[in-house]
Parts: structure tokens; sequence; C-alpha cells
């Protein structure tokens, strides 16, 4: 009688263990594991996907996008996920055909995917405009609706939510370099072109083809400094600061170090204009 009892005992559990596992999942529990390249796109993909996507970052903020290895454990979690939104950095290109291989599930988009000039051009930094973000969020909409059907009322609300926030973020930060635009700046490496190109800033790298210039290249950038008055060099913290400051030492300059990659991305950006509206 005893072990009659222990065996439905058993046999009772397992039956609770099948059905919970058969159940829909609860309310605001993730129903999409997503990864993606970087911090700013996935705060992008949080917001279109709260409540229903649980979102990774290969990259953290303190790595380099341009040099960056992933590591066995990220490797392996991507093996289980359901979504990937590229980039198109370097590293994506080596992993994405590995990964599609042993998860041929794995739904890739291209974030930027229809933006003017994007895969035709050395800044793959599209996320610091935020015109372009409005485009990035179409696709990671698209992309996370076609992934997971079921969740389209909730994608759609957070979507329209996302894009009014764009919009007037991208109304303060014009407002905010109302009075310095047509000025230049100058950066170690070039990830701000698109925003610059946004809000009626010029662009001026120190990098030359990805590299630290050196000889006739710093010399002519010097030069080329001291003649339009430069009085701050921007620098990131993914980049060494060695040849930035070299050109800041000749000319006097101070370094100021401001952050593409950012997962706070409205902050960030509203941050960085502040910092040009005073400093240029």
């Amino acid at each position: 009688m005893k072990l009659k009892l222990q065996i439905d005992m058993l046999l009772s559990i397992i039956a609770i263990i099948l059905v919970a596992s058969l159940a829909p999942a609860a309310e605001g529990q993730p129903q999409l594991v997503a990864f993606t390249s970087v911090p700013p796109i996935a705060y992008c993909i949080e917001r279109i996907g709260e409540g229903r996507v649980q979102v990774y970052s290969m990259i953290s903020p303190s790595d380099d996008p341009h040099t960056f290895e992933p590591k066995p454990k990220q490797m392996a979690s991507l093996s289980k996920a359901g979504i990937y939104f590229s980039t198109d950095f370097p590293f994506e290109r080596v992993i994405l055909p590995k990964i599609k291989s042993s998860n041929p599930n794995l739904a890739v988009v291209d974030v930027g995917y229809g933006l003017p000039g994007y895969g035709n051009e050395q800044d793959p930094h599209i996320w610091t405009s935020p015109l372009a973000m409005l485009k990035i969020a179409d696709n990671v909409y698209r992309g996370i609706i076609s992934a997971d059907p079921k969740g389209a009322e909730v994608y759609r609300k957070n979507f329209q939510d996302f894009l009014g926030d764009i919009v007037a973020l991208d109304i303060k930060i014009w407002d905010t370099l109302k009075d310095v635009r047509g000025k230049k700046f100058v950066v170690f490496h070039p990830s701000w072109g698109r925003f610059a190109k946004d809000y009626g800033l010029t662009q001026v790298p120190i990098e030359v083809e990805g590299k630290e210039p050196k000889g006739a290249d710093l010399a002519r950038l010097i030069e080329a400094a001291k003649a339009e008055g430069v009085k701050a060099i921007f620098v990131s913290p993914q980049h060494s600061k060695k040849g930035a400051k070299a050109v800041a030492d000749a000319i006097g300059a101070r370094l100021i170090e401001i952050d593409p990659l950012s997962k706070d991305w409205a902050n960030n950006l509203l941050s960085v204009a502040n910092t040009f509206a005073r400093v240029l």
C-alpha cells in the first residue's frame, strides 16, 4: 500500500510538470531570446520588445567593435537564440554563418537595411544618428514581430512610443546645437559622422584608415588643427588616446571623452550634444 501511494504521488508530480511545460508562458515572461552586436542597438530592441524579449549584447561598452572576438560562452548562447540583429561589423560576418549552421532556425535581421550609404562607408556607427535610429527601430520592429507574431500588440505599442521618443530627442538635440552649426570637431576615431551630418557639424578624424597617424599625416593634422583654433579633441573609451594626446599636446587642446557605445542611448546623445554646444 505504501509503495502504491509513493508511485501515485510520483505520477502526480510528473503530470504537474508536464502540464506546466506545455502551458503557455506567463504574461511578461520573455518569449524570445535576441542577440545583437552593440549596447545602443540592444537598447532599441529592449524598448520595442519590452515585456517579451530577452536581449543580449555581444560587445560591452569597453570593447572595440572593430577588433572584437566573441567568447566561447557567447557562441554557445548564440546557438540557442531565436533572432540576431546585425550591424555588419567584421566579427559578425565571421560568426553568423557558423551560428546558422548550428542553429538553422536563427533569424538574422540587418538593422541598417534601407539606410542611405549603409555598407558603403567606413563609419558603421549608424545608431549615433536619431534619424537613422528611426529606420533601425523599424527594422527591429519588423524582425521581432516576424519572430514572435503573438506579441504583435505589445510590440506595436512599444514601437510607437519609441518613435515618439526619438523624434522628441531629435528636436532637443537640434535646438541644443543651433548655435554651433557649421563648426568642425576633431575626434580620434570617426564614430560621429552620421550625428554630425544630422546637425550641421563636420567631423575631423585623427585616425587614418583605422590607424593612428604617423609622420607627415600627424604633422598635417596638427597644422590643420592649429589653423582651425581647435581647443578640444574628442576621444572614446574603446580606443587608445596616444595619437589624440600627441595632437592635443602640440596644439594646447584638451581631451574630452564621449562614448559612442553607451547603452543609455537617448541620454548619451543629448549629453554629447550638450558637450559640443559648450565646447565648440
